[in-house]
Order: C-alpha cells, then sequence, then structure tokens
C-alpha cells in the first residue's frame, strides 16, 4: 500500500513538473506570430477553412492529414489567432514528454534491464529523460514553429505507440490480464496509423519496433517474430498513400534534384553526413541555433569535412554495436538517432537539408543517452552528484530554450537573427525585409530585397516583394521593372500578372487592370488577393455584380479576408442593401478589430437605416482609431444634426475643417439655421 501510494505521488509529481517546467519555457511563445510556411500552410491555406470538408484536407497532404485536421480544427474554433495554434503545439509537447517518461519507465522493466544496477534508479532516470526531452532548446522549433507540430504529433503517437506496445508485451510476458494486454496492442496499431498520417518520418516506426524487441524484449536468447513482424503490415501505407494520391512530395522530390540548385541523391547524402554532426553537437552544445542554415552542398566523399563526419559516424556505430550487451540503453539510444533521422537524412533529397524540428524525434534517443551517461559517470559516487548533474543539464537547457523562444516573437526579429548567423543566404533578407515591409518601412524593406537579389539574381519572390514595395512608395518604374523580372524568371507566375494589376489600377487603367488579375486568376484560381483587386477594379468601374462576385471569391478563398469583407459590404452599400452591408463590415470588424475605414462604412449604413446611435457609435471608433478621421467627423457632426445636438454637430464640423474636410454648404447653412449660431 505504501509502495502504491509512493508510486502515485510519483507519477503527480513528474507529470505536474513536465507541465509547469514545459509551461515556463513557453511561456512567451502563445502569442507569437505565424512564420515562413505557417503561411501557405495555415493563413493562405483555403483546405483548412472548413473543418467538416474532410476531402478538402484530405487533399492538401495525404500523409499529414492528421496535422493538417488538427490545424483545420484550431481554425475552426480561432481563426487565424495565434494563441490557440500555439496552446495546442505546447500541449502535443507537454504530451509527447510525458510519453517519453514513461516509456524510458517500462524500458527498465523489460527482462533486459530489470535485474540492471540502474534500474534501481529507474523513477529518477525516467524522470529526468522526459525533462531533457521537454526541455531541450533544439526542441522549440518543433513546438513555437506552429505548422511544425507535423513533427511533434508525429512523435507524440510514435512514442505513445511504442509504450503501449511495450506495457502490452509485459503484461504478456507477465501472464497478467489478456484482455488489457490486447487492448494495448491494439492502442499501439491506432497510434502507429495515427503517426503514419501524421508526417512521413513515421515510417522508421516497425524497424524501431524490432529493433526494442531484440534489445530488452528478447528472453534467453529466443526472439519471437510474431509481435513486431505485424508492425511491418503498415510500413507500407506512406509510400502507398504518396504514390495513389499523386503526393506534393514526389514533385518536390524531382524539382529537388532537376532544378536550378539541384540536388542530387548521392550529393544530398553526402551532405547529410556533415548535418548529422552538426545535429550530434546541438544536442549537446545547442548553441547557435538559426531557422534557415547556410549549409555547404558537399560535392565529394574526399573533401575533408565530408570524409572526417562519415569516419566519425561509423566509428560512433561501432562503438554502439560493441557495447551493446553492456551498455544496452546507451546503445538503443545511438540506434534510434540514427534510425529516426533516416527519412530526411538519407538519399531522398529535400530542398533545405537542415532542420532542427528534424531533431524532435531522435531527441528520444539523445535523452535515454544522455541520463544513462550520466548514471555510468556518477553510479561509484553519490547519488546526489548525479541528481546535481541531471539537475544542472535540465535547468542549462530550460534557459536555453527560454531564450531561444524569444527569437520567435515576431518576423522581424526571428528573420533578423536569421540573417546575423545567415549573411550570405537570400532568404533571410527577403523574409526580413517582408517584416519590414508589414510595418510600413518600405526603404528599409527595399534595402533588403536588393541584398537578397544581389546574392541570388534568380529569386523571383524577392523582385515580387520589391516591387510592391516601389508599388507602396509610388516608384511605378521600378515597380513594373520588378514585376517584369518575375515574369522573366517564371512566366507563368501568378505574382507578376498580379503586380501589373496594380500597376493599372494606380494609373486609372481599370480595364487593363481586370485583364491583369483575371489573368493571374487563370494561372492560379486561387489566389484570393488577386479576386481581391479585381473586385476593387470592377467596383472602380461601377460594376457591382462583378465586384461583389470577386470579393466572394476572395472570402471563399480565404474567410480572414477582413478587406474584402469590407469592399464587399460598401458594394452592398452602394446597391442599398444595407442589412447585408452592415452583417459584412461586422464581419471585417469582428477579424480586424482596428479597422477604422471599417468601423466609418458601417457608421454609413448605420446612418442611412435611421440607426444614429450605432452611427455615432461606429464613427467614435473610427476617430479613437485615427484621429485625423476628417470624413468621420464630418459625417459625425450630420448625426449629431439628426440628434439635434448642434453643439457637438459644430465642434465635429471645426475639426472636420481643421483636418482640411470641405463643409458642405447647404449643410453649414442648415446647421446655422437650427441652431440659431452664425459662426
Amino acid at each position: 500500500m505504501i509502495a502504491g501510494i509512493f508510486n502515485q505521488r510519483y507519477k503527480l509529481l513528474a507529470i505536474s513538473t513536465l507541465l509547469l517546467l514545459g509551461a515556463l519555457i513557453y511561456s512567451g511563445t502563445f502569442f507569437s506570430s505565424f512564420h515562413f510556411d505557417d503561411t501557405v500552410s495555415i493563413v493562405n491555406n483555403p483546405a483548412i477553412r472548413n473543418i467538416f470538408n474532410l476531402k478538402a484536407i484530405w487533399n492538401s497532404w495525404p500523409t499529414r492529414f492528421i496535422t493538417y485536421l488538427s490545424i483545420s480544427l484550431n481554425y475552426h474554433f480561432s481563426h487565424l489567432k495565434v494563441f490557440g495554434y500555439h496552446l495546442f503545439n505546447f500541449l502535443a509537447h507537454i504530451c509527447a514528454s510525458i510519453m517519453v517518461w514513461w516509456f524510458i519507465l517500462l524500458t527498465f522493466s523489460t527482462p533486459a534491464m530489470r535485474d540492471k544496477s540502474l534500474a534501481k534508479y529507474a523513477n529518477l532516470l525516467a524522470f529526468f529523460g522526459g525533462l531533457v526531452f521537454m526541455a531541450h532548446p533544439v526542441q522549440t522549433q518543433a513546438v513555437t514553429y506552429i505548422i511544425q507540430r507535423a513533427t511533434s504529433l508525429t512523435a507524440l503517437f510514435y512514442v505513445a505507440c511504442l509504450s503501449m506496445y511495450v506495457k502490452s508485451r509485459l503484461m504478456q510476458q507477465q501472464s497478467e490480464d489478456p484482455v488489457v494486454s490486447r487492448l494495448f496492442y491494439c492502442g499501439s496499431f491506432v497510434a502507429a496509423i495515427m503517426a503514419m498520417f501524421t508526417k512521413e518520418i513515421a515510417v522508421t516506426l516497425p524497424f524501431i519496433v524490432l529493433l526494442y524487441e531484440v534489445s530488452f524484449l528478447k528472453k534467453e536468447g529466443r526472439f519471437n517474430w510474431k509481435y513486431p513482424i505485424s508492425f511491418f503490415a503498415i510500413l507500407p501505407i506512406i509510400p502507398l498513400a504518396m504514390f495513389f494520391t499523386k503526393s506534393v512530395n514526389f514533385v518536390t522530390m524531382q524539382r529537388v534534384q532537376e532544378g536550378i540548385n539541384s540536388i542530387s541523391s548521392w550529393n544530398y547524402l553526402l551532405t547529410q553526413l556533415r548535418v548529422m554532426v552538426t545535429y550530434i553537437r546541438l544536442l549537446f552544445i545547442p548553441v547557435n541555433q538559426n531557422l534557415d542554415y547556410d549549409y555547404h552542398i558537399a560535392k565529394s566523399l574526399l573533401e575533408l569535412p565530408t570524409l572526417a563526419s562519415l569516419i566519425f559516424l561509423v566509428s560512433i556505430l561501432i562503438i554502439a554495436v560493441k557495447i551493446f550487451s553492456k551498455h544496452r540503453l546507451i546503445s538503443f539510444g545511438i540506434f534510434w538517432f540514427f534510425i529516426t533521422l533516416l527519412p530526411e537524412s538519407s538519399i531522398i533529397p529535400i530542398k533545405d537539408v537542415i532542420f532542427e524540428h528534424r531533431l524532435y524525434l531522435p531527441m528520444v534517443g539523445f535523452s535515454l543517452f544522455l541520463v544513462s551517461v550520466v548514471y555510468f559517470i556518477f553510479k561509484n559516487k553519490t547519488l546526489k552528484l548525479m541528481v546535481v548533474a541531471l539537475l544542472g543539464v535540465t535547468i542549462c537547457y530550460a534557459s536555453l530554450s527560454y531564450s531561444r523562444n524569444l527569437i520567435w516573437k515576431n518576423d522581424l526579429t526571428l528573420w533578423s537573427d536569421i540573417v546575423n548567423k545567415s549573411p550570405n543566404k537570400a532568404r533571410p533578407y527577403n523574409g526580413r525585409g517582408f517584416a519590414y515591409a508589414i510595418q510600413n518601412n518600405f526603404a528599409q524593406a527595399i534595402s533588403d530585397y536588393d541584398k537578397a537579389i544581389e546574392i541570388d539574381p534568380n529569386f523571383a519572390e524577392a523582385y515580387y516583394n520589391r516591387g510592391l514595395a516601389f508599388y507602396q512608395q509610388g516608384n511605378l518604374p521600378r515597380s513594373i521593372s520588378d514585376f517584369k523580372k518575375v515574369s522573366e524568371i517564371n512566366p507563368d507566375d501568378a505574382r507578376a500578372h498580379n503586380g501589373y494589376g496594380l500597376i493599372y489600377y494606380k494609373q486609372g487603367n481599370f480595364a487593363g487592370s481586370i485583364s491583369a488579375f483575371g489573368k493571374a486568376i487563370e494561372i492560379d484560381p486561387n489566389f484570393a488577393e488577386a479576386y481581391y483587386n479585381r473586385g476593387l477594379a470592377f467596383y472602380q468601374q461601377g460594376n457591382l455584380p462583378r465586384s461583389i462576385d470577386d470579393f466572394s471569391k476572395a472570402i471563399e478563398i480565404n474567410s480572414d479576408d477582413a478587406r474584402a469583407y469590407n469592399g464587399r459590404g460598401f458594394a452592398y452599400a452602394i446597391q442599398n442593401n444595407l442589412t447585408q452591408a452592415v452583417s459584412d463590415f461586422g464581419k471585417a470588424i469582428e477579424i480586424d478589430p482596428n479597422f477604422a475605414q471599417t468601423y466609418y462604412n458601417r457608421g454609413l449604413a448605420y446612418y442611412q437605416q435611421g440607426n444614429l446611435s450605432r452611427s455615432i457609435s461606429d464613427f467614435n471608433r473610427a476617430i479613437e482609431i485615427n484621429s485625423n478621421n476628417a470624413e468621420a467627423y464630418y459625417n459625425r457632426a450630420v448625426v449629431y444634426f439628426g440628434q439635434k445636438d448642434f453643439d457637438k454637430a459644430w465642434e465635429d464640423v471645426h475639426k472636420a475643417e481643421e483636418l482640411g474636410h470641405a463643409i458642405n454648404s447647404e449643410f453649414l447653412a442648415a446647421l446655422k439655421k437650427a441652431s440659431g449660431r452664425d459662426i
């Protein structure tokens, strides 16, 4: 009974500590902005807009269906408010950490480990193993970078599968309740399939199950193939899903091998030798972390860094084999590291040769390795020294993680950090330039785009972004030049035609503008921005039905586009469909509570409906957001006049006049007459 109470308290303490320390480490991330691939995968992804449209979610990326289903779930409840997305990522990370703790704890109960000396410290070592996994700074990229939940979720299902498998096997070996044992075994299968449809890295799971069975569950020289072999039946899930659904991965792989900056399978493999050494360095010394490494592509095995990396890695594997019987946990941790890295660090070329989130699942092996090594270093000393050492490592990792998470605050902090660490790579300058453009700092944005183009003269995205920045500055010739360059690099780039449309619109050539936006839409039927822009052009032509159609299409693709709701609302208002106009303005305000123009527009609509109090409330809000909104002052004066509140009407008239707004002479005469004032 006492042992049972202790065990319950230990479990509660372990889980509570993981949760509380995790909350402290990631406390500053819950309002960090979307970053990098989040834009394509979440912000501009129409497939995740409707959680009930499972077909669209499936078609967006079949082998990551569960990842995008979770994104769609977030979108359903919080649209593009980042808190919910970060909370989900955090909870997935905590659950994965708890699974790692349980997995290590179960491992100490296996036939190969239960009689070992370090099994006496199973609770302590499992606890710190979970803490290392949770607190390590390399994990921040898979947690704070929202779309990389694909990695952390896969790891959660992956380790849950193994934990339930081990629990089932232990119960079976100890002749415990067979029904519960089978339930755990079936649960492990369900978790395995979930992992397979979360991210492709789960393809290694059957091999890890087999390795675990050989390492820890085999009894007295006998090996039972019955239990692990069944997991190989689900091994074809990922390749078959990719093949039959014509997954984008095949296209991406081909582009990587055949594109301008091509990487052959051989060159990729050689490069990964050095990348894996970098990964090992990051595990032990997690400093100078970087989202976008500027990594040299290896051309020959005889290059000294490549050859040295090969020798180093082979040496580690030889050591792991030699110490297997004596130090099984350490060997298993090493094998885990290499096996789980294989999908992204082998012969299949991926455009970005290194990413820190790829270490999330291999971290399980490192956690096992680290706590085991620390035990063997201090086993002949005192328990207190071992605890102090593990506690020191955990605190160090936690501090570095908290510090690293500050970098992810927004695009400017993130890309500035990357520029400092990868100063000879084009993409970071383009990223930082875009961050400056969002802040309307177009001069600095252009400077960064210039640098990106200097490094990579064929960087179409940088030309397009610079063209937009020049457009915002009113420098149309430079803007046109950049959009033309985008077309030269890729004649089928929809963005270039969208750019031409903006130029024509600015010049008052609405017919040309509509044609250019139409071309962009023809190339990319899901280009919400082009629909919105064409809607504006149709409005300028007085073609309200076509304008409303385009705004509606923009909303259909991106239901978080406040501008499209505002535009459609204004078109409805012109048609005197005030009820629909007010509804659309309300939706725009719901998406962007600081959209001053929409408050002003809704104020006008309320006035036309005769709802003067609501009209004044909206004009008040428009002025609160922009105190120089002369039109809002003037129209509020008109409403005050209707309410016979002449003193306030005069105040607003004077303010509007002070801000340069022309006062209607008939209205001014009526106000003078009604108020009895000749001012």
